[in-house]
């Protein structure tokens, strides 16, 4: 979430050693003013057509992307790797003509199956080579995300959860924690997760309310390490996919350009700085299929330009297929963002980014189907929830969702730390207790 107004309250108990997070109330309902305890600021939501002015370059100051970013025509020339059957020679684009790393097409038990089929069309290395069983995938003009089978393709349908990295939504801050170690805190959680809620997606937050030092993927070995294992355990359940949302670096900046992270590290946007760790995401997790590459947070809040953002998503996309063309390998699902925490997506309507396999990701507090419906767009729901305690949106929220096949996640499991709205109590440990919010969710989840 984008921890706007009660942002500077939470930091102010981070301060004093109580290690609160409130969550964000981005993208609420327009005129909605983010209840108590909600951390929505009053007026937050994404009128329409809001986001700066009309083709304007980006907020001065703000490190601004210059040149493109990835080798020219890469990753998402008009046409590619989307038309059915369109693409490269068969079995061209990947080691041992598989498209993936031994032909397996992920790691063992993470969600693919070792050496099967595939369909064809976008997604392979090269962005037309067949796409391995288990990889997700797009097709241009469709709303709906896939997933490649042995037999062909079938429409992919993600429900889950927003969960911590090892910074437990500000808790663990300075990464204090020894016995248990943050690792072994999250894989608790996350194996209770998988085994009483039942979810197939879950989102994990790089950087998360880190405050000091801010994390940096390239430098941090140790959190880096540790995170890649959280991750490919959270991914060997089976038919679980991992959204990995890079929401803060020190390579990113804030709206005024300055390095992001000390203050509101939701709104982080990526800088040139920032291809280095997106090439580094790349080669660690370049032969899971499990995982989805997430670009920002809530890139600018409510203030960069449409135009700023756009080209923010659009190099950093170029880098991502760049780096995968480069190590022969399956295009993965990107997530990109939009304007105001997100909640606006109109930018990209009529007007995708060239690229194969990009997926456009949206928050609110509560969800506004007007606002989530994008005619020729695939859509993921990144975040959402309740605008403080009222939880009466649900049923045709999820109605709505389950019809289109929109995927979904739900904010947010923190049983360390208050990452409001909180699925779980703060019990600090993984018995999952839940709130009233998290008992509606849960129910969903098992549900399916």
């Amino acid at each position: 979430m984008s921890h706007r107004v009660a942002w500077v309250i939470v930091v102010a108990l981070m301060g004093a050693g109580l290690g609160g997070c409130s969550d964000d109330g981005g993208g609420g309902a327009s005129g909605s003013g983010g209840a108590s305890g909600s951390g929505g600021a009053s007026g937050s939501g994404g009128a329409s057509g809001s986001g700066g002015a009309s083709g304007s370059g980006g907020v001065s100051g703000s490190g601004g992307v210059s040149g493109s970013g990835g080798a020219s025509g890469s990753g998402g020339a008009s046409g590619s790797g989307g038309a059915s059957g369109s693409g490269g020679a068969s079995g061209s684009g990947g080691a041992s003509g598989s498209g993936g790393a031994s032909g397996s097409g992920g790691a063992s038990g993470s969600g693919g199956a070792s050496g099967s089929g595939g369909v064809s069309g976008s997604g392979g290395a090269g962005g037309g080579a067949p796409v391995p069983a288990g990889w997700l995938y797009t097709v241009p003009g469709e709303t709906q995300v896939r997933v490649a089978t042995r037999s062909g393709g079938e429409v992919w349908m993600g429900r889950g959860v927003n969960a911590d990295d090892l910074f437990l939504c500000g808790y663990n801050s300075g990464l204090w924690m020894a016995s248990p170690s943050a690792e072994q805190a999250l894989d608790s959680v996350f194996d209770a997760l998988m085994t009483s809620w039942h979810p197939n997606f879950v989102r994990v937050s790089l950087g998360m309310n880190s405050y000091s030092p801010v994390v940096h993927w390239e430098s941090s070995d140790a959190y880096a390490a540790a995170m890649t294992r959280v991750i490919r355990r959270l991914g060997s359940h089976a038919g679980t996919y991992v959204l990995v949302a890079l929401r803060s670096d020190t390579s990113m900046v804030d709206p005024e350009g300055n390095t992001c992270g000390q203050g509101d590290d939701a709104v982080c946007l990526p800088s040139n700085d920032t291809d280095a760790v997106y090439r580094a995401l790349v080669r660690t997790f370049q032969a899971d299929p499990f995982v989805i590459f997430g670009v920002a947070n809530e890139p600018g809040g409510n203030r960069s330009t449409n135009a700023d953002i756009r080209a923010r998503m659009d190099r950093a996309v170029s880098v991502i297929r760049s780096e995968e063309d480069t190590l022969g390998v399956p295009h993965h699902l990107v997530t990109v963002q939009g304007n105001q925490w997100t909640s606006n997506l109109s930018m990209y309507s009529g007007s995708p980014l060239p690229y194969d396999n990009v997926v456009y990701e949206y928050h609110s507090y509560p969800p506004v189907a007007a606002e989530y419906t994008i005619p020729g767009l695939p859509v993921i729901i990144g975040e959402y929830g309740p605008l403080g305690t009222d939880t009466s949106f649900t049923t045709a929220f999820y109605a709505d969702v389950e019809a289109r096949k929109i995927p979904n996640l739900a904010w947010s499991l923190s049983p360390y730390s208050n990452c409001t709205p909180d699925l779980v109590s703060v019990t600090h440990d993984a018995s999952l207790t839940t709130t009233a919010w998290g008992s509606l969710v849960r129910a969903y989840l098992q549900a399916h």
